[in-house]
């Protein structure tokens, strides 16, 4: 390390050279030229790292900028995996049933749309088979939008941010499919501290005439009374579609069905109440506020 024999070259030029006053003895000259000499070896340490630090900053400067991550989707790479003859006749007879019952919209999916996304999962083929593999079409099928199918259908995810403007759009969304026009919708729904309940109020004109919507909620799990209120008003002013639900572990798919269209469905798959999933009328189950939970 060369600072160290600077400072030594510099005590030694302070000690012979440098004039001292007079009766100044020879320990104090060596102290000073001592304390000289380590000052000029630690200034020459802390100069050391100055040139490597100028040619990083250069290199930094000249170095190109990161690109934004790409929004290509990702789709899947090599030969999709393969459906047996059973289990892709399992798929064309459930989607046949849901498309029966009016659950795709606008357009019915091909069956063979499915088979992919149904091959990698390990259960029987059930409308939740179907409905998990519907937001992967895109992903077997470049070019798929799962849009074009899902105009009937509506996701409560039972773990989502519940902000305004959340809760707006599965109002408006939800409205949508139950046929029930609504305008001058409100909602509020201010965030406490600490994860307490939060106090949701919504307003709107449904169907005609006021609409109040109020429940604990919580900050991150999903309620289901926007549901029940527009389910029921649905019925009140005669619609003709009702709020049908089907659970799975992410959560609610919501469609709105014609009279008689649950039990149609539960019938031809043999669903009941102890089944993997099973359909259900929205008004027949009692509304949860999820801030009401303990």
């Amino acid at each position: 390390m060369l600072f160290v024999p600077a400072g030594v070259v510099v005590a030694l030029v302070f000690f012979f050279f440098v004039p001292f006053s007079e009766g100044t003895g020879a320990g104090a000259k060596l102290f000073f030229s001592t304390v000289m000499g380590a000052f000029a070896a630690y200034g020459l340490w802390c100069l050391w790292g100055i040139p490597s630090l100028v040619a990083d900053l250069w290199n930094l400067a000249r170095r190109p900028k990161r690109r934004p991550p790409s929004s290509v989707p990702v789709h899947h790479k090599g030969p999709p995996p393969e459906l047996s003859a059973s289990r892709q006749a399992d798929v064309r007879r459930v989607v046949r049933v849901m498309a029966e019952q009016g659950v795709f919209a606008p357009e019915t999916p091909d069956p063979a749309l499915f088979y992919p996304g149904v091959a990698e999962m390990d259960e029987s083929v059930k409308p939740d088979t179907i409905l998990a593999a519907l937001g992967e079409l895109g992903y077997y099928h470049p070019g798929t939008d799962p849009a074009r199918f899902m105009a009937n259908l509506v996701m409560l995810d039972s773990k989502t941010e519940q902000d305004p403007g959340y809760l707006r759009g599965q109002a408006q969304d939800l409205a949508r499919i139950a046929d029930l026009p609504i305008a001058e919708l409100t909602v509020d729904a201010d965030w406490p501290p600490h994860d307490a309940p939060v106090p949701v109020h919504i307003a709107m004109q449904a169907g005609g005439s006021p609409l109040a919507i109020a429940y604990a909620g919580a900050v991150k799990y999903a309620s289901s009374h926007i549901a029940h209120a527009i389910d029921a008003r649905a019925g009140e002013v005669g619609t003709g579609r009702r709020l049908g639900w089907l659970w799975t572990d992410q959560g609610a798919w919501i469609t709105g069905l014609p009279a008689g269209a649950v039990e149609a469905m539960n019938a031809a798959f043999k669903l009941k109440p102890q089944s993997r999933c099973v359909w259900e009328w929205i008004g027949d189950s009692q509304p949860f506020a999820a801030g009401d939970t303990p």
